[in-house]
């Protein structure tokens, strides 16, 4: 993203928020904010998305694949007495994010595992270059040849637990904004989850088409079960592009809503 598209994208945020965007600017040195995203163009994505979905409240979050927490982050800017869980398995980032919880005075809560169809253990396949990069499902030679610069070179051993499981040990009943975003382990994450996904307001769920075989059947797969759990389509951001067809989107962000 050139800094024309990145100060764009802070100037919207900033408007969405109706304040500077501190965080979101991209000219600051990250060394002198502390708390800052760990990547501010995403975000401000989140930031507009999540203003997409026209929430008039919130008050619980879960962000599945949490990453650096910039998800939370701009969802507690919107939002700032919601409470947060932050789910993530990469154990390098999970530091980082039990001082961002501790920053929140127990509104953010982590949990460090992954999230499936059921609760286990499980091969975490890392790219130890790219902390963005950890996937369940492995590295396909179709997501390679799309993202060239991913490095499939270690594995770990991780926790896995369901969505609902995971909701009734933290006494959640209801979600009002759950984004998803495990690298090619959305179905299986949501099968694990049917009856909080039936409970929930607003979802933010990253498909890809190259992560898996069934690729091509995905995105029809994905309507029916957000259909089926009285979820609508609002929007879809496209976020990886076919080599071969750079036309040709592979992944999207979905944004749904329970109208």
């Amino acid at each position: 993203m050139g800094l024309v598209s990145k100060l764009s994208s802070y100037a919207r945020a900033a408007a969405v928020q109706h304040g500077p965007n501190l965080r979101g600017l991209p000219l600051i040195p990250k060394s002198i904010c502390p708390g800052a995203p760990g990547n501010r163009e995403a975000f401000n994505q989140f930031v507009l998305w999540i203003h997409r979905l026209q929430l008039p409240r919130v008050n619980q979050v879960v962000d599945v694949g949490a990453n650096h927490g910039d998800f939370s982050l701009a969802a507690s800017a919107l939002h700032p007495k919601a409470r947060v869980l932050l789910v993530e398995p990469l154990p390098a980032l999970q530091p980082e994010l039990r001082r961002r919880c501790a920053r929140r005075g127990g509104c953010w809560r982590l949990e460090p595992c992954a999230l499936g169809s059921q609760g286990g253990s499980a091969t975490l396949y890392v790219d130890p270059q790219s902390d963005a990069i950890g996937s369940l499902v492995g590295f396909s030679e179709e997501y390679l040849k799309v993202n060239p610069q991913a490095r499939p070179r270690q594995t770990l051993t991780c926790t896995v637990r369901t969505l609902d499981d995971l909701c009734v040990a933290h006494g959640i009943e209801t979600i009002d904004l759950l984004k998803i975003d495990v690298e090619g382990f959305e179905f299986e994450t949501l099968r694990g989850g049917m009856r909080m996904l039936r409970a929930t307001t607003a979802l933010i769920i990253e498909l890809s088409l190259v992560r898996r075989n069934d690729g091509s059947e995905a995105l029809g797969r994905m309507l029916e079960v957000l259909s089926s759990a009285g979820l609508r389509m609002v929007e879809f951001y496209p976020s990886l592009y076919s080599m071969e067809a750079p036309w040709l989107p592979v992944e999207f962000n979905l944004l749904a809503r329970r109208p």
